[in-house]
């Protein structure tokens, strides 16, 4: 049985899908042993993933389906645990593939489930918070909600699903370009995904970014893995020389022209990445394209009326992930609260053990340029005007309200303790108390490293900080024309000249 109209576009019913809803998670007949797997276990013998509506108030572990019966059943499907910091942790994340053999299923499209466990985030918010931004502001994101998981009669908590960056969902915002390239962005062969320009006796060519036969690439292919033309990573190549203005002449003062905004705009959006970059200073997301920087993707959809000479005529999108770590968690002793709003690697020394800046010169060099550092700025000033701000966040999470985030992850994220002050027996590491007082009182937490401040607390602090700021860059970045303009989806592709 389906919740989702069958007539609507697989868009639609995905929203539908994802709209503030609680679901329940069960797995049967699938060895509990395997705590850790790190490669896909697929289902055998009585093994079925069945997966239902559930109202968050209910106090059950396991409640049954409603009078709406079952969403989504399956007897085919894998298993795995996902993350780095997470991967061995008590209470892991999980992805289970649900993918049938023509690529599509009937759960609205969908052939993954990510389910992340919050391990690091005592209050269970800051991801709905973060991903419910991005699509606030015209960044292709992915959506988000809740689920309870159960593997047998053994309940394993509650956990953000977030929807999979796959060929679905570059269908759902690229149409008839969503046959591109797709990179991932890691940690690996060549370090961190930095985008710094890389040559070898004079081979600047796509052979620079990955390492043939290495499982850990830094930069990973994620579509087109056996096309001879599209895995070449040439198109990469191309873009990381642009945006360093490698083919330009001059120093570093080469960033300030039109002619290296020019070059950039042509084959990048360049303003979807500067709303993204004007969110996520402002979130305090510092595992992705900031501090590590990795945990992102780059997208070559090709220009419009090019979605079959993508590598000829490529053209990027930056697509966020990984949000789990925001909105005032620290293990580094850092404010990630007043970094400076143009210069973002000068609060991350304290990141590495090395105590070096991290290198993003896809945000240096575009904020060196007089326009898109006006746009980003007036993003961020819009943002603060709008949707981050302690009124605005403060309604999402409602902590007083039948309505608000509290409620929906307060009862879920009881019911894996017995007690207020015992150790969880999903093996979440906060107690009941400290989600309580995270999540509905707002209060900081310290755990070992982890100096994490409430929601509430770094939002006015941000905020505080970012308008500070503001008012000095405004004395040389005055406001543009279009200010008060900010696009709320993303812009059509360009089409080929």
């Amino acid at each position: 049985m389906t919740t989702v109209s069958d007539n609507s576009s697989s868009s639609d019913r995905k929203e539908e899908f994802f709209a503030g809803k609680m679901y329940m998670i069960q797995v049967r007949s699938f060895p509990q042993e395997r705590l850790v797997l790190q490669k896909p276990v697929k289902s055998s013998g009585n093994a079925r993933l069945e997966m239902w509506t559930a109202d968050p108030n209910d106090n059950r572990h396991i409640p049954p389906p409603s009078d709406e019966g079952v969403l989504f059943g399956t007897s085919s499907f894998s298993v795995m645990n996902s993350g780095n910091r997470t991967l061995y942790a008590p209470k892991p994340s999980w992805k289970f593939n649900v993918k049938a053999a023509d690529e599509e299923s009937d759960l609205v499209g969908m052939g993954r489930l990510n389910l992340k466990a919050m391990y690091n985030d005592p209050s269970q918010m800051r991801e709905a918070l973060a991903w419910r931004l991005f699509r606030r502001v015209g960044v292709p994101a992915s959506r988000h909600t809740f689920t309870k998981l159960a593997f047998d009669a053994v309940y394993r908590g509650l956990f953000s699903l977030i929807e999979e960056v796959d060929k679905r969902f570059l269908k759902d915002h690229f149409g008839k370009n969503h046959r591109g390239n797709l990179y991932k962005a890691y940690c690996g062969d060549k370090g961190c995904a930095t985008l710094e320009h890389l040559s070898k006796d004079g081979d600047d060519s796509g052979r620079q970014y990955f390492t043939p036969g290495r499982s850990d690439l830094t930069y990973r292919l994620k579509t087109n893995e056996e096309d001879a033309k599209a895995n070449t990573y040439d198109d990469l190549a191309f873009f990381i020389r642009t945006i360093n203005g490698v083919q330009l002449p001059g120093g570093n003062e080469k960033f300030a022209t039109d002619g290296f905004r020019e070059s950039v705009d042509r084959i990048f959006n360049t303003h979807a990445f500067l709303r993204w970059a004007a969110a996520n200073v402002l979130l305090g997301s510092w595992d992705n394209y900031f501090a590590t920087p990795s945990n992102y993707y780059l997208y070559n959809s090709g220009l419009r009326g090019a979605e079959n000479d993508f590598m000829d005529s490529p053209y990027f999108t930056f697509i966020p992930w990984d949000y789990d770590n925001c909105l005032g968690i620290d293990y580094f002793d850092t404010r990630w609260q007043d970094t400076d709003l143009l210069d973002w690697p000068s609060n991350t020394t304290r990141y590495s053990s090395s105590h070096e800046r991290s290198s993003i010169p896809l945000v240096q060099n575009l904020l060196s340029n007089h326009d898109c550092r006006q746009y980003y700025l007036d993003s961020l000033e819009h943002l603060l005007d709008t949707e981050f701000n302690p009124d605005a966040i403060a309604e999402q999470i409602s902590p007083e309200s039948e309505t608000g985030l509290w409620a929906r992850v307060r009862q879920a994220a009881y019911l894996e303790s017995d007690t207020p002050y015992g150790a969880p027996f999903t093996g979440r590491q906060f107690t009941n108390d400290e989600v309580y007082w995270s999540a509905s009182k707002q209060k900081g937490v310290q755990h070992d490293k982890a100096r994490i401040v409430g929601i509430l607390d770094y939002v006015r602090m941000r905020y505080d900080s970012a308008r500070a700021q503001l008012k000095e860059l405004r004395k040389t970045n005055p406001r543009g024309a279009g200010a008060d303009e900010f696009a709320t989806t993303m812009e059509p592709l360009p089409g080929r000249t």
